[in-house]
């Protein structure tokens, strides 16, 4: 019986240290996508993670009317291993508390100007005078279109 406990006790500690260990990047001077890194990990977060603060921003850019979703301006760039090129890219990321919830990836280059009014999420390209309006009343919407493409909601 003691064996089993200890075990238990060993095996405790091991997960809240390394739960530890995954925040304490997030929360240092060098804040890792706003401290959001730990969540997009756990939530299974489909793109590159890049936390270099000359490489990318991860900004919020406000919440929608009754604090349900958090929306977040994701723009990074980074060298792959190997390559020459450097690629990036623009992504709107989706939270609901500290939960990630999931992303629509946009096409830049032109970026695209993300900004909130009420329950909705404007997108503006910032070549056009064209908005986009997606209502985030009940959930992020499926399907958007901006910049003549279609851009699915996925994690």
């Amino acid at each position: 019986m003691k064996k089993v406990l200890l075990g238990a006790a060993v095996l405790a500690a091991s997960v809240v240290w390394s739960s530890a260990a995954v925040s304490a990047s997030d929360q240092g001077p060098l804040r890792c996508l706003a401290g959001m890194r730990a969540a997009l990990i756990r939530g299974r977060f489909s793109g590159v993670i890049v936390c270099s603060k000359k490489n990318a921003t991860f900004t919020l850019v406000g919440r929608t009317t009754g604090d349900k979703f958090s929306i977040y301006d994701y723009r990074y760039r980074f060298l792959p291993a190997g390559g020459d090129v450097m690629h990036g890219g623009q992504r709107v990321v989706v939270f609901r508390g500290s939960t990630y919830v999931g992303q629509y990836t946009m096409s830049p280059p032109p970026y695209v100007i993300v900004t909130m009014n009420g329950t909705h999420v404007v997108l503006q390209p910032t070549d056009t005078r064209e908005k986009v309006e997606l209502d985030f009343s009940v959930q992020p919407p499926g399907e958007i279109l901006v910049n003549g493409e279609i851009e699915t909601f996925y994690r």
